[in-house]
């Protein structure tokens, strides 16, 4: 029995199962795993992190730079709007602009008695300026002539926004009246009434534009139009309204003083009353045109359809 079991063994030696080793090849299969495990988490954070990054600009946030313009004609303000069917706007609760960009902040001053609608500035000399510097459009036939500047003064009182302007502009062009002044050397202001009610990249029916046109100083006499905003995004003629400018011609182009009633755009005033506002100059340098050959704002990033691109009002 002893001799048949050695026999055995030495027919079997070396038969036998043996136990699979991993060895050195195992441990490289292993960091490789981890590797991907770790990259796997760096991309799920990366992703998360890009989100919340997302979330927090808000919707209709748009970053570009203080010199960004625009490459498309302002269409909305080329076309004829149709004229407006809405009931009259109410006056709206004093708001303020909690979550608005304070980028083109200015301030309008409380008067203690209603300037002279009359086009000279005499009564202006103590009010703070600030300048529409910034070119947000430009006509695709713009020959780049940059001759335009527009300093502005804005007071109020329990009634009336006033606005007093000085144009510097080597060439006066002014051809039309009504809702194409704009065509023509005019200033523009955009007003947002209920910012915390619907402030949005998108015109509401709380949204006003008044445009201001020196007139041509000979047979077409200063003017103003007015357009509100639609629901639906859009803008249409807002006849009705009872707003007043007066110009004068100057040896380098022209002053305008207004006065803005604060029912025409929706508003009861208050000190410290914020709305969103953008203040806009444009210029014709070609005789006989008609045509918006430049526009200058005092905000950088100023969008005729998006008040979220506008800078604001605070009343001091």
């Amino acid at each position: 029995m002893g001799k048949d079991r050695e026999n055995w063994d030495i027919e079997w030696s070396g038969l036998e199962p043996k136990r699979q080793r991993f060895g050195r090849w195992g441990c490289w299969l292993g960091l490789v795993l981890l590797i991907l495990l770790l990259l796997a988490i760096c991309g799920m954070s990366g992703y998360l992190a890009w989100q919340e990054f997302g979330h927090q600009l808000g919707p209709g946030l748009v970053l570009m730079p203080p010199t960004a313009l625009s490459s498309e004609p302002d269409t909305a303000e080329a076309e004829t709007p149709q004229p407006l069917t809405a009931e009259p706007p109410s006056l709206a609760a004093t708001v303020t602009l909690a979550t608005t960009p304070t980028a083109g902040s200015v301030e309008a001053a409380q008067m203690p008695t209603m300037p002279l609608i009359d086009g000279s500035l005499d009564e202006w000399v103590d009010v703070s300026t600030f300048e529409s510097s910034y070119l947000v459009y430009s006509d695709d036939e713009w020959d780049g002539t940059d001759d335009v500047t527009a300093t502005w003064r804005l007071g109020w009182d329990s009634s009336n926004l006033f606005v007093a302007i000085q144009v510097e502009d080597n060439t006066h062009v002014q051809t039309q009246t009504g809702n194409q002044i704009f065509r023509g050397d005019s200033l523009s202001m955009q007003f947002d009434s209920n910012v915390e009610g619907d402030f949005g990249p998108q015109l509401s029916s709380d949204d006003y534009q008044i445009n201001l046109s020196p007139g041509d100083f000979a047979t077409i006499p200063p003017s103003t139009f007015r357009f509100r905003g639609t629901s639906d995004g859009g803008a249409v003629d807002a006849t009705g309204h009872s707003i007043v400018a007066a110009a004068q011609q100057t040896e380098h182009g022209y002053n305008l003083e207004a006065v803005i009633p604060w029912r025409d755009i929706g508003l009861s005033p208050a000190v410290g009353l914020e709305i969103g506002a953008a203040f806009n100059v444009n210029d014709n340098d070609t005789p006989g045109t008609a045509v918006q050959e430049v526009m200058k704002s005092h905000v950088a990033t100023r969008a005729f359809r998006d008040p979220t691109s506008w800078g604001s009002l605070v009343l001091r």
